[in-house]
Parts: structure tokens; sequence; C-alpha cells
């Protein structure tokens, strides 16, 4: 066909369904749109970029997930059809590691412990599930979220065995991390306009959920600092900086314990200046707190001293019965007996009636907590999680489920060990392994990993954490002692030596 001729045609049809699409958009209809726009938009991102398309899946959900956070969790293309971001980019890119799978002969997952304590969370709870759903339904898929979401650790760590794909991901995280500080800000400062105006269908596109949003600053915070680019590092570690500082003066105490377990990992490791730094920065910060409260008298640094002092006392005070003088800190213990009492009913719930497979995904909660704690709560109540990870595996799975979430824990933790005390690991790597913990942390004390939101960030930084299998430091260790070479500034072969042994 003449170039020319086909050209025209082209943009004949294009204009068809540019108005044809238009149409679709003034009567509210956003299912076509949203797909003809993602399909083009993919399409441009796969030959600006040369990605493959569940790479540039992944990249895009964390992308959303960490900036968007609970607005873009909410999207729904079809009104009705509960078919939610995570759950699209779970189809696409499953099909495409199912497919390259195949192709290659070669299975997704890795031999070592933690890809097994995976494996063994999957299989343990889709069985669990095969019998709940007859019963349940819909309600039951719901909760199998919570399994089903460690289908992104497999999809990241085989992306994350190639180099190029791996780098492209790990950017794009960093792009994130870079855009959030800003971009949480403005919430801030502007809440009508993210709230009234930046909206589909009345759902705003960007929205901050409490418990997640200051976990996310932390991982961002740790992935900026480590992994500044060497000619902006002097901004870019600033406003990581800035980012931790907002983490610890807020309210949220998991994400603040979260940073702290962050920052423990990293004072191991040869990037131990960044943990010190932010210890000391703390440190300055309690002692001139603590000055002006006692020589100077100073009312709001008393009351500031006075409410850390009770709110580290809250993270330890089940019971409630310590005496507290601040509005925030008696709002903490509430919060404390709130949690204690629904972590012992489900206990003892699923103790009492199936202690070895829990009570099943689909069964509800919360019925014996509210009967118990205040049942005038129980038609406006909506939470189906216990604000814990491992009481919703005892919950849904029993003792057998909740064995393996703490293999899973623990095999995480021998592998950050690993990599923070190796001193060829990349600053991708320790990054990606102590920004985990604020999530892992804040999943303990809240509802984090049983929905979209810190599930699909937690799992693909795992994945992408797991596909390190050799070191490939990205440059030049910034804590280890300087050798002849490095100080004439010549380049330093840091690869892992190779002994090869003759027979």
């Amino acid at each position: 066909m003449n170039p020319i001729w086909r050209e025209r045609i082209v943009a004949v049809l294009a204009i068809a369904l540019g108005v044809w699409l238009a149409f679709d958009l003034a009567d509210g209809a956003l299912a076509l749109p949203f797909a003809v726009g993602a399909v083009a938009l993919g399409a441009i991102m796969l030959h600006v970029t040369g990605m493959t398309i569940d790479a540039i899946v992944l990249a895009a959900l964390c992308l959303g997930y960490i900036v968007g956070n609970r607005g873009f969790a909410q999207l729904m293309p079809v009104p009705g059809l509960p078919l939610l971001p995570a759950e699209i980019g779970l189809a696409i890119a499953a099909a495409c590691v199912g497919w390259r799978s195949a192709r290659d002969k070669r299975l997704p997952w890795q031999p070592d412990a933690l890809n097994y304590a995976l494996l063994a969370w999957v299989i343990v709870g889709t069985a669990r599930f095969a019998f709940d759903f007859p019963r349940f339904g819909f309600v039951a898929l719901r909760d199998y979220a919570t399994v089903y979401y460690v289908a992104f650790f497999f999809i990241a760590q085989q992306l994350g065995r190639d180099e190029r794909t791996r780098r492209f991901l790990f950017r794009s995280l960093f792009v994130a991390s870079a855009v959030l500080p800003f971009v949480f800000a403005l919430t801030e400062f502007f809440p009508e306009f993210f709230l009234g105006t930046l909206t589909i269908r009345g759902v705003p596109l960007i929205y901050y959920k409490g418990d997640i949003a200051p976990a996310f600053l932390a991982v961002c915070g740790i992935v900026l600092f480590l992994c500044a680019p060497p000619g902006q590092r002097w901004w870019v570690r600033t406003l990581a900086t800035l980012m931790l500082v907002r983490v610890f003066a807020g309210d949220n105490r998991a994400s603040t314990l979260g940073i702290l377990v962050g920052l423990a990992w990293m004072a191991f490791s040869r990037f131990r200046r960044f943990a010190w730094f932010q210890v000391g920065l703390a440190t300055i910060a309690l002692l001139a707190l603590v000055t002006f409260a006692n020589f100077f008298e100073t009312p709001w640094a008393a009351q500031k001293v006075r409410s850390l002092a009770e709110r580290a006392m809250s993270v330890v005070d089940l019971s409630g019965r310590f005496g507290y003088t601040t509005e925030e800190s008696i709002s903490k213990t509430d919060n404390n007996q709130f949690r204690w009492v629904w972590w012992r009913t489900v206990a003892s719930e699923s103790i009492e009636y199936n202690p070895a497979l829990g009570l099943g995904f689909g069964y509800d909660l919360a019925r014996g907590f509210l009967q118990e704690y205040n049942p005038e709560m129980g038609e406006d109540f909506t939470a189906r999680s216990p604000h814990n990870i491992l009481v919703t595996a005892l919950g849904r799975m029993g003792l057998v489920g909740c064995a393996i979430w703490l293999w899973i824990v623990t095999s995480i933790i021998a592998r950050t060990w690993q990599a923070v005390r190796d001193p060829r690991s990349a600053a991708t790597q320790v990054a990606l392994w102590a920004g985990l913990w604020p999530i892992l942390i804040t999943a303990h004390l809240g509802v984090v990993l049983e929905g979209p939101m810190g599930a699909v960030v937690f799992w693909s930084m795992l994945g992408l954490a797991s596909a390190y299998r050799t070191a490939t430091p990205e440059s030049v260790p910034e804590e280890t002692e300087a050798r002849p070479a490095e100080l004439a500034g010549e380049p330093v072969d840091v690869e892992p030596l190779i002994v090869r042994r003759t027979p």
C-alpha cells in the first residue's frame, strides 16, 4: 500500500476512535477509554524503554501505589466489577511470566528457604481457600488476596534475573521515592484539591492511608539516601533526611519502630554512616528539647518531651494501665487495647474451632471481637483483618499458616543479615533489604499486607531483592578502608575473586 494512503487511513481511524472515546468519557463510561489509554501508554513505554510488558506493569503498579496510595488502589475501570489495578496488573504480569517460563523451561522460583516458605504459604492458603470459596463466595476471594499477592514476589524475582530489567525496576522505585515527599506535602497543604477536584467518579486519585503513608516515607527515605546519584547527593540525602524526620515527628508508632529497625540493619552494613547520622540527629533534637524544657522552662518543649516519653511507653503498654497525661497518648493506649482484644479473640476462636487450619477465608474475624469490645460498633465497623499479619495467618490458616509466616520472616531476617554484612553488596541491594522492614513491622501492627497498597510494593521489593544472586556493586564502598588504587582515583575491581582449583 502507498505509504501516504496508509497514513491517511490510520489518521481517519484514529480520529474516529478519538470521537468515540470522547462520547464515552462524556457519558461517564471509563472502561473502554481506560483500556485504550493503557494500551497506548504501554506501547509508548515498550518503544521508549525496550522493557517487557510485565516489567512495565510492575513498575507502574509500584509507582501508583507509592504515590497514589489508597486513591490509586480504589480505581475501578468498570463500575460494580471489583477489577482493581493490582488484579489487572497481576493477570497481565503472571501471563507473561508463565509464557516465558514455559518457553525457557525454567520455573519462576529459586531453590532457597525464602522461596520454599512462600511456596508453602501459597499452597496451604490455596488449599484452605478451595474449601472456603463454596461457602463464603466472593468474601473468601477478597480475604484470599493476602495469599495471592505473594505472586508479585515471584514475578519480580524472575524479572530481576536480568540485570537490565532489574535496574529499570529499581530506577522506577527510585523515581517513586523522589516524587512521594512532594506529592505528600501537597496533599497536606491543598487537601481540597486532592479530595474534591482530582477525582474519578468522586474517588480521589491520590489519597494516603494513615498507617501506610509513613511506612512508605521511611522506605523511600532509605532508598533515596543510599542510592542518590553522585552529582546530586547533597539535595537527595537532605530530602531523605527530612522524610525520616517527618516519620519520627508523626504520630504513627509502627512506622517509627519500622524505621528504627531499618536503621539498625544498616548500622551493620558498610553504609552505616546514614544510620549513625540519623541517630545523632535525633539525639541532638532530643537534647535540645530536654534543655528547653528543664533549663528554660519552655511549655511547648516540656509538653513535647512528655508526649514522646508517653508515646514510647504506649508501645509496650498493651493493658493501658500506665497513667497518661496527654490526649494523644490516651488515644494510643486505646488503640493498644483495641488490637489486644482483637488478637486475643481471634487466637482463642482459632484454637477452639480449628487450631490446625484456622477459621478460613471469608470467616468474619471481627464478629467475636465486636461482641467483647463494643457491640454498638457492629453496623459501622467494616474492617476484616485484626491489624496484624501474624494473627491474620492464625485466623485464616491456623497454626500451620502461623508457622509458615514465622518461617517467611525468619528467612527474610537471614537474607537481610547476609546482604548487609557482605561488603560486596551493592547500594541498591542493601536499600531493598533494609527498606523492607518499615513495611514488615507496620504489617504486624496494622492492615498492610492484607491489601494491595502495602502488599504489591512489599512483595515486589522482596522479589527484586531476592533476585540479587551475584554481587555487582554500583559504586565504590563508602565505609571500607581506602586502598592504594582508590586513593589514586583509579577504578577498583570489586567483583568477587574466583578461585580456580586444578585437579
